[in-house]
């Protein structure tokens, strides 16, 4: 018996993972045993599939892709970058108003159905579809770039951005502050609004001090996680060699082809994308509850002289800071992991390449699985609760208004089957673990100098790839506290 993923959003807690329960149990079509030792066979088939037919010259050959130059799509594409980027720039600032101004309840209110959603979650999977649109449709960017119309070296910066020293360590930070506001912030319409002013001015004050161009590759960690997304898209967009800007079609996730993660802050980014997903399933279930405050091992017990649950309102404070203290070690645990993996691999080819080298090289091959977790936690609030932007863009304060006709129409959610729910999930875990064994078994053959180290070094990236999909499906099927 499991509670699987989706269900109204519970916007008065305003974690993405509260939503992601049936409010029903549903039972498994098959027990869970056999979709794990399913999707572990398909792993494996595919890991001996790969060994046999991809050769070092698939893997150091460009991908095939498709350009458009000036062509009419690019060119209307050109010219919808200003409008585009003023509709995001006024969406953000009517998300600011309305939390300020507008209803307290978080159902009827734009601004938390927009930010946490429709800008959050639907700018994450847009862009695995469209590409890095959201370079050029930044509200941020739009906002400096309008500055410097008034203030022309306003994009210039004051100082050198420390890029050897600092590297995306900044956007790390700012992303863990994010994620640890959206699962324990309790956050509602007015303290959303202040987060996002108090982040607009700590992007205006980077860019005045380091520049635009600096800040929006290391330190706006919106750029950095839609960027590193847009990588498997099949769209991609770049200049030509005469530097007028074009659109690329071109396979998916092969953006992430002989791609190399320039700094390990990157790495710990991708695995704290991936690690705070299955973090955010894991703190929603019984056993991480009972965990704590049914103390099992008797540790908490005995401190207090009774057990934790009989003290809930004085240990609740503490109990927070317990999750985020495990929420901000998830990425490094992951890496540690990452790393026992690639040392092995190392030590059964014994290759000079060290540890540090081979994380660098392999990292990218973790960001589909990031995505596919990603979609499997959250997409059905995109069904559920997305949807109703329709209503809330024609009452966006909560006031009662019909401006556009939807206040009422608008307000219906999509709820798919629960079985339909569940198949998808796993079919996108598996999916999303195909494509990294691939992807790493590609650099694999890059970076070691014949078939058979390659194939010997990925034995243990399959053990790990086995290892994220049990867990992956493991958290899945667990029952929910409540």
């Amino acid at each position: 018996m499991r509670r699987s993923s989706f269900a109204l959003i519970a916007l008065a807690w305003p974690s993405w993972a509260q939503a992601h329960s049936f409010g029903e149990p549903y039972r498994l079509p098959m027990p869970y045993w056999m979709y794990i030792y399913g999707a572990m066979a398909a792993l494996a088939l595919s890991f001996v599939v790969m060994g046999f037919f991809l050769s070092r010259a698939d893997a150091e050959s460009p991908s095939p892709h498709y350009a458009f130059g000036h062509s009419l799509i690019a060119r209307g594409l050109r010219r919808l970058r200003w409008p585009l980027g003023l509709l995001s720039l006024a969406a953000m600032l009517l998300a600011i108003v309305t939390g300020l101004w507008g209803s307290i309840d978080p159902y009827r209110n734009f601004n938390m159905t927009y930010f946490w959603i429709v800008f959050a979650l639907g700018t994450m999977y847009a862009s695995s579809l469209a590409g890095n649109a959201y370079a050029a449709l930044s509200p941020w960017r739009t906002l400096s770039d309008l500055i410097q119309g008034l203030r022309p070296d306003w994009l210039t910066g004051r100082r050198r951005y420390p890029a050897e020293r600092w590297a995306y360590w900044p956007a790390v930070a700012l992303y863990m502050v994010f994620i640890s506001l959206e699962l324990l912030g309790r956050t509602r319409p007015f303290s959303l609004s202040w987060i996002l002013i108090g982040y607009t001015l700590i992007n205006l004050f980077a860019i005045w001090l380091f520049g635009a161009r600096a800040w929006f590759r290391y330190g706006e960690f919106f750029a950095v996680m839609f960027r590193l997304v847009a990588l498997m898209a099949p769209i991609a967009y770049d200049r030509d060699q005469s530097g007028a800007r074009r659109l690329r079609l071109r396979w998916p996730i092969s953006g992430l082809l002989q791609q190399r993660i320039e700094h390990l802050s990157l790495l710990v980014f991708i695995l704290f994308m991936l690690s705070s997903t299955a973090y955010d399933g894991l703190r929603e279930t019984s056993l991480w509850f009972n965990l704590f405050w049914k103390d099992p091992f008797g540790w908490l017990t005995s401190l207090l002289g009774q057990p934790p649950i009989y003290a809930y309102v004085a240990l609740r404070p503490w109990y927070v800071v317990y999750e985020c203290l495990w929420l901000i070690a998830s990425p490094f645990i992951y890496l540690g992991l990452f790393w026992v993996f690639l040392w092995l691999g190392r030590m059964l080819t014994r290759t000079p390449l060290t540890v540090a080298e081979l994380a660098l090289r392999f990292g990218y091959s973790l960001l589909p699985i990031v995505l596919v977790y990603h979609a499997t936690h959250y997409y059905t609030l995109l069904l559920n609760q997305g949807v109703k932007i329709r209503a809330l863009v024609s009452d966006p304060f909560g006031w009662g208004w019909n401006l556009f006709g939807t206040a009422i129409t608008g307000r219906v959610p999509i709820i798919p089957d629960m079985g339909v729910v569940w198949n998808t999930q796993v079919w996108l875990i598996l999916i999303g673990h195909v494509a990294s064994v691939y992807l790493a078994h590609a650099e694999a053959l890059r970076s070691f100098p014949n078939r058979a180290q390659a194939t010997l070094s990925q034995i243990p990236m399959l053990l790990l790839m086995v290892l994220f999909t049990g867990i992956g499906l493991w958290i899945l099927a667990q029952p929910l506290q409540g």
